[in-house]
């Protein structure tokens, strides 16, 4: 039996803005492995933030999922149309995966407490249906 856990997925509205937006998906826990191109332990700064940017291709593997599952402290996701971002908070236990690779981008900041996360880099992109 295979274990299942909730991924907050930061992707394309399909509309033609293409606007980022957050739905949740289910995932077997098998996909954090079986499509692993790489792992690491990541410590940011709090209130480090990043302006909008996308889920970039990677050079070598073409599309890739960025999932960050937070273990200490937290960070901030703002999604949707730039000219009025909505803010999302992922705080301990929390999976988020970014494969918005077209469209307008997402911003984030990192909590006031920063924040302790597994970075894992997976090959393709994680889809709603998954």
């Amino acid at each position: 039996m295979s274990n299942k856990i909730s991924i907050s997925l930061v992707c394309c509205q399909d509309t033609p803005a293409q606007h980022s937006q957050i739905v949740t998906i289910e995932a077997n826990t098998s996909v954090l492995s079986d499509q692993l191109i790489s792992e690491a332990q990541q410590n940011l700064d709090a209130n480090e933030s990043k302006g909008l940017h996308l889920a970039a291709e990677h050079e070598t593997h073409g599309p890739v999922s960025y999932v960050q599952q937070v273990n200490e402290g937290g960070f901030f996701v703002y999604v949707g149309d730039p000219a009025a971002l909505t803010e999302h908070w992922f705080g301990p236990g929390s999976y988020v995966a970014f494969v918005d690779s077209q469209g307008t981008g997402h911003a984030s900041k990192v909590g006031p407490e920063g924040c302790k996360r597994t970075f894992r880099m997976l090959k393709g992109h994680l889809k709603p249906t998954a």
